[in-house]
């Protein structure tokens, strides 16, 4: 049963990884349980087998062998009020203005996770998991005033973790692993002209690569413990088809040379996700009631630029890649959580928390990754059914605070000038996080 057991969750994470809401577009949801108090503590309340991923020396917490299956529905409301401006150059009928409402939510997705732990012996422990470390999705109408910003996006992400850890003594604990980590992106981006015409360029890739975590584990009595992990840099060039659609048609209508011609073409993406490291700690301190909290530094700052690469563009004098300069910051997430064993089968979780964006003000929000400040609302709880399964549940409510407006300023190099600038403000930024999750010891 386990290789069949393994086979169904890699084909589930293939089909259902996808996009949330979250500080850039990382996902904190590989732990139902962790969900429930905000993510704090993570990898160290050894209570679940999340610690393959959150911090691998902490997998010496887990007794024996066991697997973990679960999945957080998520969804995003993103409201939009504003107008598009887009200058065009006078022979083409100077600035028109376009103005209305639209919501950037995309379907509601699913982000599933998977963790097996088995015990070489005493000191030693093997682990593997399977998660979504970073996702993002938004979707607008095709014909919104604000398509020449973005249309639609979608980046979904698979990372396949096996790890080590290796308790030194008492006190101590290492881990460490590797990671193979595959990206598959969808861009959409439109253009207008309100006289001639649309036009649309899109880009489907994918790729793989690579990277590491290692982390360590202190524990200076049975009742607190505390813990430091890292997780490196993943690169990747994801490679597939650029596709133009009217481009032709708005040249020709307009009587300027775009350059751009209908039709695939090869294209490809770069984009770095960023290192991070997470300080846990988990302190019992009554035989109901057990403290926990988590900071995480995540750095963003490297996600300067997205660089979109097609053919067309690329190679027509003049032109080059589509550049969205992010000039991104570092992150910061923050939480607080709190666990009640209201008896032997039933254990009761909430937590807050604080998540900082990396985007550095309005003229940097774009709208297909309109990203605030944030405040985490969760509540949990945990089941044991019977020695060897128990069952988990989490929610959270997430919500924007700070700035929610846009002054984004996009440029085309065809026809000479033309310059597009949206402006306006979210409503509100909201989101609702719902997990289920299995555990079983084997």
């Amino acid at each position: 049963m386990r290789p069949v057991f393994l086979f169904v969750s890699v084909l589930s994470l293939s089909l259902l990884s996808a996009g949330a809401w979250a500080a850039g577009f990382q996902l904190s949801e590989q732990s139902v349980v962790g969900l429930g108090r905000a993510h704090a503590g993570a990898g160290m309340a050894g209570d679940d087998l999340s610690s393959v991923f959150y911090n691998p020396a902490g997998m010496v917490l887990v007794e024996g062998d066991a697997l973990q299956f679960g999945a957080t529905y998520a969804e995003l409301d993103a409201p939009f009020t504003g107008q598009n401006t887009t200058y065009w150059p006078d022979a083409l009928g100077g600035p028109q203005t376009q103005a209305g409402s639209d919501n950037g939510r995309g379907p509601g997705e699913l982000v599933p996770s998977f963790f097996y732990v088995h015990r070489l012996d005493e000191r030693l422990v093997a682990g593997l998991g399977l998660t979504v470390p970073f996702g993002l999705g938004a979707r607008y109408g095709n014909n919104w005033f604000g398509r020449d910003h973005g249309i639609s996006s979608s980046i979904k992400t698979l990372d396949i973790n096996p790890s080590l850890a290796y308790r030194v003594n008492e006190r101590w604990s290492v881990g460490a692993g590797v990671s193979a980590q595959y990206a598959d992106a969808k861009l959409r981006q439109g253009g207008f002209d309100p006289a001639h015409g649309e036009a649309y360029g899109q880009l489907k890739a994918d790729s793989w690569g690579f990277g590491y975590n290692a982390g360590v584990l202190y524990q200076p009595d049975a009742a607190s413990r505390v813990g430091l992990s890292f997780r490196s840099k993943v690169r990747h060039k994801a490679e597939g088809d650029y596709t133009n659609d009217g481009f032709a048609e708005l040249g020709a209508a307009t009587g300027a040379n775009l350059g751009w011609i209908d039709g695939v073409y090869p294209g490809h993406a770069v984009v770095t996700t960023p290192e991070t490291l997470l300080l846990s700690g988990w302190q019992r301190v009554s035989p109901q009631w057990a403290l926990s909290g988590s900071l995480r530094w995540s750095n963003w700052s490297r996600f300067d630029t997205l660089s979109v690469h097609g053919s067309p563009t690329d190679l027509v004098e003049g032109n080059g890649p589509t550049l969205i300069r992010n000039h991104w910051r570092d992150s910061w997430f923050a939480s607080l959580g709190a666990d009640y064993a209201y008896s032997d089968r039933l254990t009761l979780r909430g937590g807050v928390a604080y998540e900082t964006t990396p985007v550095p003000d309005d003229a940097h929000r774009n709208a297909l990754i309109p990203d605030t400040d944030r405040v985490w609302l969760s509540l949990g709880a945990s089941y044991r059914v019977s020695r060897a399964l128990s069952v988990d549940a989490g929610y959270t409510y997430l919500r924007g605070v700070g700035s929610r407006s846009i002054d984004h300023v996009v440029t085309s190099p065809k026809p000479a000038g033309t310059v597009s600038r949206l402006t306006g403000e979210y409503g509100r930024l909201s989101g609702h996080l719902l997990g289920l999750q299995l555990q079983y010891r084997l």
